[in-house]
């Protein structure tokens, strides 16, 4: 087995499936596409500068054979918070779900985990948002853990009995 992260603990996680980073991204990909495709790109500007930081190596992507020293980082990123902190925000932990960096948090509204369903009208100003907000992670997450503080224990057994993490023990 290939040691991924340097100074690795002998408890690590990864995303349960694979597919879901690559659901992720293309989506992602799709939205991209569809704002520059418009005439009107100005209205999703910071969605468009965010989607691009995104698109570059801040999805998980552990099927490369040669990962990038981005994507390597990013794995450390989204490992480490696993690991290292005691509590998480919602944000981070549906960022984790979807394996994406979660250092891009704060990028995301920071109400999203109080949004229902038949708020989303606000959420069209940002379609990266509507993307997170729509996805079935999201749903479950609010679902469990109403709160934007999140003990991590808590999330990590959570969303280990729900198949979206794994734990490798060496």
């Amino acid at each position: 087995m290939i040691k991924e992260y340097k100074n690795m603990p002998e408890t690590t996680y990864k995303i349960f499936h694979n597919r879901t980073a690559e659901n992720i991204k293309f989506e992602v990909t799709r939205l991209r596409e569809s704002i520059l495709k418009t005439t009107n790109q100005s209205d999703q500007s910071d969605n468009l500068e965010f989607i691009e930081t995104l698109l570059n190596e801040q999805i998980l992507d552990f099927k490369a054979i040669n990962p990038s020293k981005d994507q390597l980082a990013t794995r450390t990123n989204w490992h480490d918070f696993l690991i290292n902190k005691t509590k998480l925000s919602f944000n981070e932990c549906l960022l984790i779900l979807l394996g994406i960096n979660p250092i891009h948090a704060k990028k995301l509204d920071s109400d999203l985990f109080k949004t229902k369903l038949n708020d989303v009208t606000n959420m069209k100003k940002s379609l990266l948002n509507l993307i997170f907000f729509q996805r079935v992670e999201n749903h479950l997450l609010r679902e469990r853990f109403q709160s934007n503080s999140i003990n991590k224990e808590e999330f990590i057994k959570w969303a280990m009995d729900y198949k979206y993490l794994r734990k490798i023990e060496d």
